[in-house]
């Protein structure tokens, strides 16, 4: 009797060390991985602008591997088995993900030949069936604040977004059009935000792996064999990105081929038949954009020119290392102002009403103007190289974009102007 009455007694007691046992375990575990993430964030830059200038930011994502695998994503690295690719990354595991809808490949005619394929890269490419494929290859180039990763639904590439509140407003406009709903809305070409990782005071953004930018498409090895059909698809659409974004009051501000990336090759003369359909085209990288209140009247939608003499990533980080905007500008000092004139002038990245930090301008007309000046600086490298197919130099398609990049900024159309006026070019009634 006494047995039974002492273990009622002590049962609560045991009960009751047991829980405080439990809690305590539970609590070392949280304890530990708060620990763990503090030492972690100390070996990461402090704000955005180091993670995008400091040389080691290699091992600042190195140090990320282990934190972004316990959220299903797998960083790409070095190949280091192949000395002669250096500074390429290659995906872990097989060479190829699951399609993501956002990357394809295209069959390649067995008539072109072998040295035209070493011309668009396909030297560079792994096949994933019989005969050569573009647009699908497994290797990639490191950036200072984006790096791809593998995930169970396919590849994608990782971008720091926010450090320390630095990028808050860019990853507001991001929340605003490139998630649901306004991602599913069919006009809006923004490249989807699949998910945000948040590390202390750092956002991580995941958006899906796209299969080139057009400045890796809009070279002289490869456009003579885009077809001019493919050609003016892309700058519809690309109007139409910029319309999406003016109707939400937003302005890109950095309106350049690096930025726009399309989910397959428009090499049509290249392919074994003709495929229906053209690509899909995806406007990316808002750093530098700003956006309105609908309630902001529009005589006080204006930036000061601050805001475009302010930091530029380095080349590396603006879509291809190969060739940029920037890079082209350079190499190219002026462009043809009609067929019929010779008279030409310096491009510059930045429009020429926009004279100093001080300068009060409107965004908008900027966006028609940078893309505009984009597509004027192709013509003239192509018309230099010899390059040209002819596919820019219908003069009523030559005459709108040079109005777009008018100096004067009351005189160029809106991007839902040019994209109407665009459509009655190539689709008169």
């Amino acid at each position: 009797m006494l047995l039974v009455t002492a273990t009622a007694v002590l049962a609560p007691g045991l009960l009751v060390a047991s829980w405080l046992l439990l809690r305590k375990s539970a609590y070392s575990e949280s304890d530990t991985e708060a620990i763990s993430i503090h030492f972690l964030r100390k070996k990461l830059p402090q704000d955005l602008t180091e993670w995008r200038t400091h040389t080691r930011y290699i091992t600042s994502w190195n140090h990320l591997r282990r934190f972004l695998a316990g959220y299903g994503y797998r960083l790409w690295s070095f190949d280091h088995l192949n000395p002669s690719k250096p500074g390429i990354l290659i995906p872990p595991g097989q060479a190829y993900g699951d399609s993501s809808g956002f990357l394809y490949a295209i069959p390649v005619s067995a008539q072109v030949e072998e040295e035209d394929l070493k011309d668009v890269g396909a030297s560079d490419l792994h096949s994933p069936g019989p005969g050569p494929d573009l647009g699908i290859g497994s290797l990639a180039t490191p950036r200072h604040i984006l790096w791809p990763a593998r995930h169970d639904h396919g590849d994608v590439v990782i971008r720091v977004l926010s450090v320390g509140g630095d990028g808050l407003r860019s990853l507001k406009i991001l929340r605003q059009v490139a998630t649901a709903p306004e991602a599913l809305i069919r006009s809006n070409h923004t490249l989807p935000l699949f998910r945000e990782i948040v590390l202390k005071d750092i956002i991580l953004g995941v958006f899906p792996r796209v299969t080139a930018s057009l400045t890796e498409v809009f070279v002289p090895s490869k456009m003579r064999f885009v077809a001019k059909t493919d050609m003016m698809e892309i700058f519809t659409q690309c109007l139409e990105a910029l319309d999406f974004l003016h109707q939400n009051l937003i302005a890109h501000l950095n309106v350049t081929f690096d930025n726009f990336l399309i989910d397959f090759p428009p090499l049509s003369h290249l392919q074994k038949c003709p495929l229906t359909g053209s690509p899909r085209v995806f406007i990316a990288n808002f750093d530098h954009s700003v956006s309105f209140l609908p309630s902001t009247p529009a005589a006080e939608r204006f930036c000061l020119g601050g805001h475009l003499f302010a930091y530029q990533p380095p080349e590396e980080e603006q879509g291809s290392t190969k060739d940029t905007f920037l890079a082209r500008k350079r190499a190219l000092e002026s462009v043809t102002e009609s067929k019929e004139q010779s008279k030409k002038r310096a491009l510059t990245s930045k429009p020429p009403e926009i004279v100093d930090s001080r300068h009060r301008f409107s965004p908008f007309p900027v966006d028609c103007w940078q893309f505009a000046s984009s597509v004027l600086t192709l013509e003239s490298e192509l018309t230099e190289d010899g390059s040209d197919s002819g596919f820019i130099f219908i003069e009523p398609v030559h005459e709108l974009f040079r109005t777009m990049a008018s100096d004067d900024p009351t005189c160029r159309p809106s991007a839902f102007d040019a994209l109407i006026g665009l459509q009655h070019i190539l689709y008169p009634s």
